[in-house]
Parts: C-alpha cells; structure tokens; sequence
C-alpha cells in the first residue's frame, strides 16, 4: 500500500532518475510517483542531460543506476554531491567485482534492483530523510567482506592526562606501516556514523557544531582510508574499532 507521507519537512523535494534501461527508470519513476513522497519525478537515460539537471538546482535527490555506465554513474553522483544533492544509489549485482568500485562513489544510501520493492523505497528514503543510510543487508554483508575478516583491535596504552582529543585508540594498517591514532572523540563518532547518523545528529549527541562533527568525519575518512561513511563503516566493525550496534541492541534486550 502506497504511503501519503512526504519525504522532507518543506520546500519542494523532486528526485532525478538516471541512466540504466528505460524499462528500469520508467519502474523507478512509477514507483516514486505512486508513493507520492516526492513533489516530482524526472527520469533521464542521457549522461548530459542528467548532468545539466543536477546542475539546475531542481533535484534534491538521485536514484542512479549503477550499471552497464560506471563511470559516467560515478561522474553524477560527485557533481551530485558537489551541488548538495542526496545519492541514492542502485546495484544490479552485489560481488567482489562490481562492489570495489562502488565504495568510492558517494551515496547516501544504496538499493538492490533485484530485492527492489515500493515498501523497500519507501523505507529507503524515509531512513534518507532521518539521516540514516539504507543498505541492504547483501551489501553490508559484501562490504565487511571486502575489508577483511575481523582482527580485535590494537591494545590502548593509557597515555598521560590530556585533554579529550589526545590519542586513545590505535588504528590496525597494513603490515609494516604505523598504525594511525584515533582520537577519544572521533571514536564516539565513528561509532555514531556505524548507527547510521548524519553529521547533524552526531553534532547533537555528542554536543558540539555540525561544523565539528564534519571535522571529526573528515579526519576519520582520512585515517581509515576511506572513501565513503559506508566503508568507514564497514572497515570500522571489521576490525572491532566500535562495537556492532546491532550486538548493543540485542544485549539490552535480555
């Protein structure tokens, strides 16, 4: 059953689908509409139309299709993310080849063409909209596997007295490199940005400017060598940095 609520809480929301089949976009766009979360709904196969729209103002959100064209799919969802548009990316395939790509291009959230259904878009945009990142679960799966198996983390040698941004936590590299320090704060916040929360509600929680909340991303994108929120993720619970938010919840459950 198709939900009347709208995505945003004002001004006008129109998403841009682009590239992949015109059967894929046209079921995109229907879908998007008959959900009426969105003021509106513009379709689009060509690369350079696509490109002049975001570069209009008018998308607020991509669903790109990341295909049979990944470099110009890679190309739109930096100028996307350039020009303050959300990217909402969609796989066809999830396997070792297609996905290390893939975690170099920024998104805000990711959909799985053949698992694709009105309730799941649905809940995709709403996670969207409340800051969260939709992946489905095939992808998270993919991208822990990509960085590894799990390796318990570096032990912590209490330092001298310092102030809450001193090193506290050594970061596992590659054999042979020194292992980067993550600060006490920059692990309470990867260990929100693993809870899926915007820079926003990472400011909020941890009770400092969103201006510092994206400092704190920033250097743990740097530190980790990550591309994206969702591989820091990912290479942050492979290597037992935070612990599993999943794990927390089902423990306080008992």
């Amino acid at each position: 059953m198709a939900s009347n609520r709208q995505i945003g809480r004002g001004g006008t929301h129109i998403a841009l689908v682009s590239l992949g089949s015109e059967v894929v976009r046209c079921g995109l766009r229907t879908m998007l509409c008959e959900l009426n979360a969105l003021e509106d709904v513009v379709a689009s196969g060509n690369f350079d139309h696509s490109m002049e729209l975001l570069h209009s103002g008018r998308p607020t959100l991509l669903v790109l299709n990341y295909g049979d064209e990944p470099q110009q799919a890679e190309k739109l969802a930096s100028t996307a993310a350039d020009v303050g548009v959300r990217v909402l990316l969609m796989l066809r395939t999830v396997t070792g080849e297609t996905l290390a790509p893939v975690a170099a291009v920024p998104a805000d959230g990711y959909l799985l063409e053949p698992t694709l259904t009105r309730e799941v878009l649905m809940n995709a945009l709403s996670d969207m909209e409340s800051g969260l990142v939709p992946i489905p679960h095939p992808v998270a799966r993919r991208l822990l596997a990509e960085v590894g198996p799990a390796s318990p983390p570096a032990p912590v040698i209490p330092p001298a007295p310092v102030d809450s941004t001193g090193p506290v936590a050594a970061v596992p590299v590659h054999e042979g490199a020194e292992p980067t320090t993550l600060t006490d704060r920059e692990l309470q916040a990867l260990s929100l940005m693993v809870e899926g929360l915007s820079n926003k509600q990472i400011a909020r929680r941890l009770g400092i400017s969103e201006h510092g909340a994206k400092r704190h991303v920033a250097n743990i994108l740097a530190k980790l060598n990550c591309s994206n929120r969702t591989l820091a993720a990912a290479v942050a619970l492979s290597r037992g940095l935070v612990q599993d938010p999943g794990t927390s919840r089902r423990g306080r459950r008992r």
